[in-house]
This record gives C-alpha cells, structure tokens and sequence, in this order.
C-alpha cells in the first residue's frame, strides 16, 4: 500500500508547492488515513507530501520522537510558519535520516542554476549532512522558484523511506 501511495504522489502534477492552501488530492487523503498498515510516521509524511497540512499535522502533534518533530517542522514550515518550524527542527536534533535526506537532495540539485539553490548544494556539500534550518530560510526567500519544491519533495520522500526502512 505505500509503495502505491508513494507511486501517486510521486507521479502529481504541478510539484507539491512550498505553501499549499488546500490538499492537493482530498481523496487520497482518506485512503491514506485509513489505509492499515501504515505507521503514524508513514502517515504523517505521506498527508504531508499530498498537501494536507491540518491531517499530517494531528498526527505529527502527537508523535513524541524526533521523528514525530521532523514531520512537525515540516509542517510549519510549509504552513508558511518560519519560527514554529526551526522550533521543531530544535526538537528533532541531529536525527539519523539526515544523513539519507542528504543524499537524497544532493543530485537534485546537481544542475541547478538558480542562485539559492546553487548556494545551498554548496551548503550542503560542505556540512556533508542535512541542513534543515538553511532550508527554512531559503524557502521563505524562495517563493517563485522551483528548485527548493525539487528538495522538498526529495526530502519528504527519504523521510518516509526512511520511517518504512526503520519501522518508524
């Protein structure tokens, strides 16, 4: 079920914005909240990357791990929330999927021309390791490019991966 769910969302049309108003596909929404045999991690990630924000958000609140504070921050900081979100990236600390993220982001970014995104692989490639709280601020100046909608989704789909892989 979640390869499926993963398959739709990877496969929508136009990218996830960096700020949704409203889900982007209301249906999937149900079936992903009543799909069994996702955990409330898998859950949270996959409403987020569909552009429920209020959903993934009243799973998240409730999940007290740094994982549950990633997809926290997330949230935030696609509501549009800069504060709130470095809040929760504080929370979630140096988590172990930073690293997949990473890896993750890196090859989107590999041809990019945009001024922020080419500073941010730069970034990046320096720390060698996920940079959350960068990211936020590149986002809140970022707003009519698409580079930083390529590392969003990039970075919820390692994080959900990653919650699959550790049964999170």
């Amino acid at each position: 079920m979640l390869d499926q769910f993963i398959t739709r969302l990877e496969n929508r049309s136009p990218l996830p914005p960096l700020f949704p108003k409203q889900a982007w596909d209301v249906a999937l929404s149900c079936e992903i909240q009543s799909a069994p045999g996702l955990s409330d991690n898998e859950r949270a990630g996959l409403l987020l990357w569909n552009d429920d924000l209020e959903a993934s958000h009243n799973i998240s609140q409730g999940i007290s791990t740094p994982t549950g504070s990633f997809w926290h921050a997330i949230m935030h900081r696609r509501e549009g929330d800069a504060g709130n979100s470095l809040y929760w990236w504080r929370r979630t600390g140096n988590h172990p999927a930073f690293a997949e993220i990473y890896q993750a982001v890196l090859p989107v970014l590999e041809s990019e021309t945009e001024k922020g995104g080419v500073e941010f692989k730069a970034s990046l490639s320096r720390a060698e390791t996920w940079l959350p709280d960068e990211f936020v601020r590149h986002c809140e100046r970022a707003r009519n490019e698409e580079w930083p909608q390529r590392v969003q989704e990039a970075e919820i789909k390692a994080l959900v991966h990653w919650c699959h892989q550790h049964n999170e």
